[in-house]
């Protein structure tokens, strides 16, 4: 069964008379919260809420194979908004964290102000993005790297890897990756057509202003076939787009000063 406790990383709003509210963030597939860098810079803005997902971070004590089910990780996040007794708040996930929060925001609308979903998981993206699945489970740093390559825009990531911190990190995710191979499978293993079906129709029926943030070189969620489904489903007023020309999959991490500002821009 699972855990009842959830792994938190939260940090309070650093100009208390100027918060714009309380902001959650939903990390993607095989990471966890850190990966989200510029937690720190919105907490300028932004009471921040993090969690590890069940079978990622510290979150793995505990954990089955029948809680790697999304339908179930969705209902984990709400409970998780139910405890800290979330309202009017705003709702980021990012990758599969994306395909995530818009399962939640079709369980919740009336507790969400506004959605953001970065370079979010959806079916219209999945079948050009299979290409670079296969690497999803590196075994050692050669392997990590081709992903990397699919992960960054490529002058990014001749950027990042001349930084030993970048580097170290990465090594340390890789162990991570090791020692949760079981779970990944799992989870991975766990996406179906009815999973598939059921995000596509949360995507489609999205309620509540939305902006949808996607790099030029994102090789796992492509750009073009992301933006075109959510244009196609969503109306005018309630779907804003941005893409970053100088990114791949990593949008807050290679462009956080843009990043900021445009989740800045959408609040106000």
């Amino acid at each position: 069964m699972m855990p009842t406790t959830f792994k938190e990383f939260n940090i309070p709003c650093t100009n208390k008379d100027k918060c714009l509210g309380d902001l959650l963030f939903i990390h993607g597939f095989c990471v966890e919260h850190s990966y989200f860098i510029v937690a720190n810079e919105l907490a300028k803005y932004f009471n921040i809420y993090m969690i590890d997902l069940p079978g990622h971070g510290t979150n793995t004590e505990g954990v089955t194979s029948k809680d790697l089910k999304t339908g179930k990780i969705a209902n984990y996040i709400v409970s998780y908004i139910d405890y800290k007794k979330l309202n009017n708040f705003y709702l980021m996930g990012h990758s599969m964290g994306g395909g995530l929060v818009s399962l939640v925001a079709n369980l919740i609308p009336e507790k969400i102000k506004k959605l953001f979903l970065l370079c979010p998981a959806n079916p219209a993206a999945l079948h050009a993005g299979f290409k670079a699945f296969y690497i999803f489970y590196p075994k050692n740093m050669d392997q990590k790297n081709r992903l990397l390559k699919c992960l960054y825009a490529p002058e990014n990531f001749e950027k990042f890897s001349q930084n030993p911190a970048w580097v170290e990190f990465n090594k340390k995710q890789l162990d991570f990756q090791l020692a949760n191979w079981y779970n990944m499978k799992k989870l991975f293993g766990n996406i179906s057509i009815s999973v598939l079906t059921n995000i596509k129709k949360a995507q489609k029926n999205l309620a509540v202003p939305t902006l949808l943030m996607v790099g030029t070189y994102d090789q796992t969620i492509p750009p073009k076939h992301t933006l075109k489904f959510f244009k196609k489903h969503l109306p005018d007023n309630l779907l804003t787009t941005y893409e970053f020309e100088h990114s791949g999959h990593l949008i807050f991490e290679e462009e956080p000063e843009i990043f900021i500002q445009k989740v800045l821009d959408f609040v106000k």
